[in-house]
């Protein structure tokens, strides 16, 4: 529009690579069609959001709560960087007054990294529940959806791109946000307690 002065887009965290999933590279092409028209972009990418409505943190969440013993993929081995869900919107708000000279892109992240085991013991811990888990590195990504798709709330097709997205580790390797932003993450601790309020 003739008015618009920024765009800001949420996308996703990993490293630019051939074998990226189909999701994370459909983000990668919507940050380049945003960002080749006139309109400076402020890029957010981000790993797996710790709240409601994040797809990732729900699957893992409905995991931990139905199934005292778990069989894992080799994803759950995946680092990750979870970020609160409050913190994104921070940065969300944060970004549209970021001085810009042109499109940008940051990567946003808590202040802890883990990996998905991590994150569903510690998910665990904090509901009370014990919780094991069981690695076993022949669960395929098609796999791995209809086992998401049988457990969690998750249609299989979306369970497979999910799985696809966390087979690379999710981390901040460039930290230009924390000295661009305001914005202090939580860690993974804090980030969990807090949604479960």
């Amino acid at each position: 529009s003739a008015g618009l002065r920024q765009i800001v887009y949420l996308g996703g965290l990993g490293e630019d690579s051939d074998d990226l999933s189909p999701h994370l590279r459909s983000r990668r092409e919507t940050e380049g069609r945003l960002a080749s028209g006139s309109v400076p972009v402020t890029t957010l990418r981000a790993a797996m959001v710790v709240g409601d409505g994040s797809a990732a943190f729900e699957t893992v969440a409905a995991l931990v709560d139905r199934l005292p013993v778990m069989i894992t993929p080799r994803w759950v081995g995946s680092r990750a960087q979870p970020i609160a869900i409050e913190d994104v919107v921070s940065y969300l708000l944060e970004a549209r007054s970021i001085p810009l000279g042109g499109s940008r892109v940051f990567e946003i992240g808590g202040a802890d990294q883990a990996s998905y085991s991590d994150i569903m013991l510690e998910y665990a811990r904090q509901r009370g529940l014990k919780r094991r888990l069981i690695p076993v590195p022949v669960l395929t990504p098609r796999l791995s959806g209809l086992w998401l798709g049988l457990v969690t709330p998750l249609d299989a097709r979306v369970g497979r791109k999910l799985v696809e997205s966390l087979k690379h580790d999710t981390v901040v390797k460039d930290d230009a946000a924390l000295r661009a932003f305001q914005v202090r993450p939580r860690g993974l601790r804090e980030a969990i307690a807090r949604s479960l309020t």
